[in-house]
């Protein structure tokens, strides 16, 4: 080749491979202005990324993390943690590291998901040092609360979500407000408090409303219905039944629409409609697709009997051990420090019932 044709070929190349770095930043860009309203369009954005290999590390990273984040809302556990299996290959890079909170708060809420307690608990904890905003924190403290209410340290759990809240208003951080609200709704019907449920779930359910949230509409929304159907208020549950069930059957969460399904089957129960054996096989189905234990339970306690479901909760876990290569450095926790602002992170998923 002559130097001509190898210059020529040199420059083509640059030339090609910054289109390609430009096509993929403009669709990461438009991937993260997705998160909020539509996690879903940001993931089938970031699926749609060619030549993925080709990418800068930096690239590389921050697609990664974005679908850590969009999969989170949309429950889609086994893509979080490919994902993180993937991006501690990265570990020792500064993009990662800059955005470590947002790494190791997505591998607390799945293990906090798959019942590794105590370490989601770490992982929240390295999450916490390496926080950079008062969001993050605030995000942390109320995982924090949620593997509490999860180990039935309920008091601890409750201290947690009210000191969350209580900064959360201080600083107007509304859906970290809408947040704990939620889950502090959750927690009472943890305790069989039916009635102080209700203005936890509504107050939720506004303050996502307020900043079109989907998916903190749907979460409270359902929880709302769930207050709905134990108080057998038939006519609430209708007005509030198909804007919600709209929002959740247009959304990719399994465990939300398999939720949604109880409560709609026990309502139609209330009006009169009676349960089919068909319809229990396929209750059964669905309580295996319920987002945790937590939830689990209360579909156990509160809705099984009445529709004559034999279905059971997983027993208490004695405590378990996560194991990866790589989570020894989790529980070190001793990345520099950045003193960049990592860009804020929504999990949205905590804010979910139980």
């Amino acid at each position: 080749m002559s130097n001509y044709c190898l210059v020529i070929y040199t420059v083509l190349a640059i030339a090609c491979a910054s289109a390609v770095a430009g096509d993929a930043a403009a669709t990461l860009d438009e991937a993260e202005a997705y998160l909020t309203v539509n996690p879903a369009r940001s993931i089938a954005l970031l699926d749609q990324i060619a030549d993925i290999d080709t990418l800068s590390p930096e690239l590389a990273i921050r697609r990664y993390v974005l679908l850590l984040r969009a999969a989170v809302p949309t429950n889609d556990m086994p893509r979080l943690i490919q994902v993180l299996d993937i991006l501690f290959n990265y570990q020792q890079h500064a993009y990662f590291q800059q955005h470590v909170t947002a790494i190791t708060s997505a591998l607390g809420i799945w293990l906090r998901r798959n019942n590794y307690l105590h370490d989601a608990q770490s992982s929240f904890a390295c999450s916490y040092t390496h926080s950079t905003t008062e969001r993050q924190r605030l995000t942390l403290t109320n995982s924090l609360a949620l593997v509490a209410r999860q180990l039935n340290e309920t008091d601890k759990a409750r201290t947690l979500f009210i000191a969350a809240r209580q900064m959360a208003q201080q600083s107007g951080q509304l859906s970290v407000v809408a947040m704990v609200e939620n889950n502090l709704g959750m927690l009472a019907l943890d305790q069989g408090n039916i009635t102080a449920a209700e203005p936890h779930f509504r107050a939720a359910l506004t303050q996502y409303q307020a900043i079109s949230q989907r998916a903190g509409q749907i979460s409270a929304g359902i929880n709302l219905l769930f207050y709905f159907v134990l108080q057998q208020d038939v006519l609430s549950f209708q007005r509030l039944y198909t804007p919600t069930a709209n929002l959740t059957i247009n959304f990719p969460n399994e465990a939300k629409q398999a939720l949604l399904f109880w409560l709609h089957s026990r309502f139609m129960q209330l009006q009169g409609q009676p349960v089919t054996a068909q319809m229990q096989q396929q209750l059964r189905e669905a309580f295996q697709l319920l987002e945790d234990n937590q939830v689990k339970t209360l579909i156990q306690r509160y809705l099984a009997t009445p529709l004559a479901v034999d279905v059971k909760a997983a027993p208490a876990l004695s405590r378990q051990s996560f194991n990866r290569p790589w989570f020894s450095s989790v529980l070190a926790c001793n990345w520099p420090v950045s003193s960049l602002t990592e860009q804020p992170q929504q999990q949205e998923s905590e804010k979910k019932p139980g």
